[in-house]
């Protein structure tokens, strides 16, 4: 046989090779299906961790039951805190929550766009707070295009090279054990190595346990892009408080018994004491109100009006030392007129102010987020919010213990209005909303 009668052989094996190579990863995610699009095989893999987080919108999406949700809630982690199944332990079974880690408002808005063509949409509820409103929170992150592009189309999702990583994390996961017995017996040419140690160190010196080895890994001459650079500007938003001779809220005229200065001698540690001194300023060093993003809100609360889909915000708590940290800002007024403005949208259920609650830690895991045993309680105070079913009522009043909303004048410590917005203070809870509205 001659040499070029072998050639279209070759060139057909190797076009055969490709095809395969090429249909490798879209078998590989047909069969792991990490985010449960279409599932065929069950490997028995704890999908709903490790997918969900690594991109929440594509997992929420795909497993929305469009046909029969009738409350949907929207927002952040501190919204997807108020987990499905404590909606459904009080008898709401048709609740979805869609709020996503780190999420955005334009993410929240897009999210909106899509469910508005639920059939039995009757309650949205929408966590939300005064960060997000910046618009380069998160760079302006939007994951909901992308989880609609893939979760429509299966043959781009399971063709996609991150699905391709997700599967290869779960089967990592669940034969993590297999996985390092095999790496252990894997050949390597080099058996061992060492890390040499600077010559100024004494000779005794473990190079891991010395701290001053890693203090000459930062020496300007070894490491010249270490240093953060020097000519960032100075924030523009100066300390209301060292500024002015009064507090912010003494300005806010019949309102300013709402805002008292908050005195907290607590000490913080760990991640509630890094979030409230570093995170904080990274959250309102810069900050800026976007009138564009506040667009957003205004137009699904034009949607809910004409749809006759009742609307509730919901501002979620976090610990005093960290809402002290807006005031340190100056943000502090900002942050009650955002109030005002949202309660002219819809009611606005607020628990993030100086109460018993946001000053015992225990009721959070971190600075911005609480705990399930929260979140339970908060769920049963929207809950009276929106429905009247007397089963679903009972079992909302056996959950209340430290968070109680002013549903009566008998529970309503505080009553304050200018005759367009009112305020309502129960138990770690003020209720928002337009004067003499429903």
């Amino acid at each position: 046989m001659s040499s070029h009668s072998k050639t279209p052989r070759i060139y057909s094996l190797i076009a055969v090779f490709t095809f395969i190579a090429g249909l490798a990863p879209f078998i590989f995610n047909l069969v792991i299906d990490p985010y449960e699009i279409n599932p065929i095989v069950d490997l028995e893999l704890e999908k709903s961790k490790i997918s969900e987080k690594s991109h929440y919108p594509l997992w929420k999406v795909i497993h929305y039951p469009e046909e029969t949700t009738e409350i949907v809630i929207l927002g952040d982690s501190r919204a997807r805190a108020l987990k499905e199944k404590f909606w459904h332990q009080l008898g709401l079974s048709n609740t979805y929550n869609f709020a996503y880690g780190g999420a955005t408002i334009h993410e929240l808005y897009d999210t909106f766009q899509y469910i508005k063509q639920t059939p039995n949409l009757k309650t949205l509820v929408v966590g939300i707070q005064l960060r997000s409103f910046d618009p380069n929170h998160k760079k302006g992150m939007n994951r909901v295009p992308e989880a609609l592009r893939l979760s429509g189309n299966p043959l781009i999702y399971y063709s996609n090279w991150f699905v391709s990583r997700i599967s290869a994390k779960l089967l990592e996961k669940k034969y993590a054990t297999q996985i390092h017995i095999l790496s252990r017996l894997k050949p390597s040419p080099i058996s061992s190595a060492s890390a040499s140690v600077s010559a100024s160190m004494p000779a005794n010196a473990s190079f891991l346990d010395d701290q001053q080895a890693y203090l000459e890994l930062l020496d300007e001459e070894v490491c010249k892009n270490c240093k953060l650079p020097s000519n960032i500007a100075p924030s523009p938003h100066t300390v209301a408080t060292a500024k002015h001779a009064y507090y912010f809220g003494d300005r806010l005229g019949i309102w300013s018994r709402l805002w008292l200065p908050i005195v907290n001698h607590q000490i913080l540690t760990g991640s509630f004491n890094s979030q409230v001194k570093k995170n904080a300023r990274s959250d309102w060093d810069k900050f800026q109100f976007s009138e564009k993003l506040w667009s957003r809100l205004v137009e699904i609360a034009d949607w809910t009006k004409n749809n006759d889909v009742k609307l509730v915000f919901v501002i979620p708590p976090t610990i005093v030392e960290m809402q002290q940290r807006i005031v340190d800002f100056g943000f502090g007024e900002l942050n009650h007129n955002f109030r005002m403005r949202l309660a002219n949208l819809a009611p606005v259920m607020d628990f993030d102010f100086n109460n018993p609650m946001t000053r015992n830690v225990d009721n959070f895991t971190d600075a911005y987020h609480f705990n399930y045993l929260a979140a339970k309680q908060i769920i049963g105070e929207i809950t009276l919010q929106i429905t009247k079913e007397e089963a679903v009522l009972k079992r909302v009043f056996k959950r209340r213990q430290q968070i109680i909303c002013p549903l009566s004048s008998d529970l309503t410590k505080t009553t304050i209005t200018d005759g367009n917005i009112e305020v309502f203070e129960g138990t770690a809870c003020r209720i928002w909303r337009k004067h003499h509205a429903e």
